[in-house]
């Protein structure tokens, strides 16, 4: 019985291999697309200026600098000598919210202000407090902007097509542009910092948000709307149920890139550890530069490590 059993299945499938459709031919468009991709391929090569055996050449001068950075010196991070703490202010006095005179007010403010975050520690909190500061900002922005800009939510045509525009420029400036903008605006610093990733991070997650908002099932809304539910009543509980976790999920990944983005933006003066590197690179200080990327990997591990927690938590 088994055998037959087996028999009639491989005449099944047999019959439904020979009434399938003979896959289809490729004519000359497709072998002139392809043409066309290969050629467009070898131009983007060109222009790249691709060389491996100039890259097979110089891998030795790659060890050798990986050389110099060994071992990695994280004396600045360890040593309190490298925070300049003040003589006639205790470490207690800096660092609670204990009583002092007003000339020690005075310098434990400028140490915060100035001192501190021109040491690795301080850089590195000062390039997470830019990170989370930026996402809140552009979220509390992007969360309306978001429903404007989707076709099935935007109360009118113009306001769907201006909304989009609206997105689609400000994404098209890179974050270290907007960081030399406002750098010129607010002085060097992390307020200049946290601007630029406000503003870049509020345009990506708009754009995600409302490409979510267009793919949610129009059924539910329909279901909302046959109740006599307005416009907020639906949104409320049709659409945002329906695109909360991805919102959530949308936000954290930003939060890690925003990490990368504002060590970055540290080159340009826009606060972060990435000024601290920088300038461990221009003076050929090796073996601390080695320790502030060593710092920084650990913290974006760790914030990834967090945000997917969280997202497992939330979504």
């Amino acid at each position: 019985m088994a055998t037959q059993s087996y028999g009639r299945t491989d005449k099944n499938e047999a019959d439904i291999f020979r009434k399938a459709p003979p896959p289809p031919k490729k004519g000359a468009r497709f072998f002139v697309l392809l043409a066309a991709f290969l050629l467009l391929l070898w131009w983007s090569f060109l222009g790249a200026k691709i060389r491996p055996a100039e890259l097979v050449h110089g891998i030795p001068q790659i060890f050798t600098t990986l050389g110099r950075m060994l071992p990695p010196d994280f004396s600045k991070v360890a040593d309190p000598k490298s925070y300049f703490l003040p003589e006639n202010l205790s470490v207690a006095a800096l660092v609670l919210p204990l009583p002092v005179s007003d000339e020690q007010a005075r310098l434990r403010q400028r140490w915060w202000d100035n001192t501190f975050p021109q040491t690795i520690m301080g850089a590195t909190i000062e390039t997470v407090q830019m990170a989370l500061a930026g996402t809140f900002l552009a979220l509390v922005v992007a969360f309306p902007v978001g429903f404007l800009a989707a076709r099935n939510t935007a109360p009118h045509p113009a306001v769907y097509h201006g909304a989009r525009l609206f997105l689609n420029l400000l994404r098209t400036i890179p974050d270290l542009a907007l960081g030399l903008l406002f750098v010129a605006a607010v002085g060097l610093g992390a307020f200049a910092g946290t601007l630029a990733l406000f503003i870049h991070t509020a345009t990506v997650l708009g754009k995600l948000l409302s490409e979510s908002v267009e793919n949610i099932d129009e059924g539910v809304v329909e279901a909302i709307r046959a109740t006599g539910a307005g416009y907020t009543q639906i949104l409320t509980f049709a659409v945002l149920p329906q695109v909360l976790p991805d919102l959530i999920s949308f936000t954290l990944y930003r939060l890690e890139t925003n990490i990368r983005a504002a060590s970055v933006l540290g080159l340009i003066g826009a606060g972060g550890i990435g000024y601290l590197m920088n300038t461990s690179f221009r003076t050929f200080q090796y073996q601390e530069a080695a320790a502030i990327v060593l710092v920084l990997i650990a913290l974006v591990m760790v914030v990834d490590y967090a945000s997917s927690r969280l997202r497992r938590l939330v979504v």
